[in-house]
């Protein structure tokens, strides 16, 4: 199930931060809910979700439960507004990690053990200057255990593109050269960002990423991914600048 998390997608430039991200999250029988993953941090700041956003009980348990990173950091979020990007990034973490050391406190992780999960990335302004925080997450090794985490240093040099989760179809987008995705490497946005990338704005940014969305959702795309990973809509798009702050946008 580690292949199932769906794609999001953040860009840095002197303005600030592009963001993106599909809805699915993969349930435990199979089916895909909606889930956002594209969260508002206090007024200059911005919550990724990446990979499996719901922790599950197997169907076949008599009462299931699950830990939804997604339900669980958007309503630490909603009553904490003012909440700056350094705070969020510390007690959501700490928060989560909690969540999961009580759902494995009586169950075996069984084969999803030491496995990454998920993580969470924050993207905002910390003060004046731009900052990323990315957490990554592993599910305990045993029951009773805690989950493993990685804190990773993600950079924020303008002009730079990250993607979590299947990267194929936004490689191929962007630097292939085979007739793969055809009628989305004609798309504007995709032209532009192959003549002049160093001019793009957040709102290129925005709708470079719609693209890669669009076209990781369709059949082709669908089918020079092999992770088995699940991207589908509805997508979310959002900026993050010191001007403006997050500002929820339309490609």
């Amino acid at each position: 199930m580690i292949g199932h998390g769906g794609l999001v997608l953040l860009a840095s430039t002197p303005e600030g931060f592009a963001l993106a991200a599909d809805g699915s999250s993969f349930n435990a029988d199979g089916t895909v809910s909606l889930a956002d993953k594209l969260l508002a941090v206090g007024k200059h700041g911005a919550l990724l979700l990446g990979g499996t956003v719901a922790i599950q009980d197997p169907v076949g348990r008599a009462v299931r439960q699950e830990v939804n990173v997604s339900r669980i950091a958007a309503a630490w979020l909603q009553s904490h507004p003012g909440v700056d990007l350094d705070a969020a990034s510390r007690e959501l973490n700490a928060l989560i990690a909690d969540s999961l050391a009580k759902f494995y406190a009586d169950r075996d992780p069984g084969t999803d053990a030491n496995k990454y999960k998920f993580e969470m990335i924050f993207a905002g302004f910390s003060g004046s200057r731009p900052a990323i925080h990315r957490t990554r997450y592993f599910i305990p090794k045993a029951r009773g255990g805690k989950a493993r985490t990685e804190v990773i240093a993600a950079s924020v040099k303008p002009g730079e593109l990250l993607a979590f989760g299947p990267v194929r179809v936004k490689d191929e987008l962007l630097t292939g050269k085979s007739a793969a995705l055809k009628s989305f490497k004609a798309e504007a946005p995709v032209a532009k960002f192959h003549q002049s990338p160093q001019t793009f704005t957040l709102q290129d940014y925005i709708g470079l990423f719609n693209v890669i969305l669009r076209a990781a959702e369709s059949e082709e795309g669908k089918k020079l991914e092999h992770t088995g990973a699940i991207v589908a809509p509805i997508n979310a798009f959002a900026t993050v600048s010191a001007a403006e702050g997050f500002t929820g946008k339309k490609p």
